[in-house]
């Protein structure tokens, strides 16, 4: 068992490595990337930390998200900040600004 485990070890880090070289086909997902940050923005400005209270109507605010999201939120902005390195697609961006 115990070598079952280090060899996923191994496969995991080699994913992980693969996975981190330029070139090899990663695709951003923008439209994730985007939905993310508006998440971010909208957890930060909301007047609670996401929980299912009444506001002053007596309704449930539907637009609070909760602050249990926040570490799925971070993480979805890492990754695909990252996959958009790699893909070289902010290299076009950079380019167009600089011309």
């Amino acid at each position: 068992m115990m070598e079952q485990t280090q060899g996923m070890k191994g496969f995991t880090e080699l994913a992980i490595m693969s996975f981190l070289q330029p070139g090899h086909g990663q695709k951003a997902d923008i439209t994730l990337l985007k939905e993310a940050v508006h998440d971010l923005c909208q957890m930060t400005m909301q007047k609670t930390a996401g929980q299912k209270r009444p506001n002053g109507k007596g309704k449930y605010n539907e637009k609070d998200l909760s602050w249990d999201n926040l570490e799925r939120v971070k993480f979805t902005i890492i990754c695909e900040a990252v996959l958009l390195v790699l893909s070289g697609k902010l290299d076009i961006l950079e380019e167009d600004k600089n011309e």
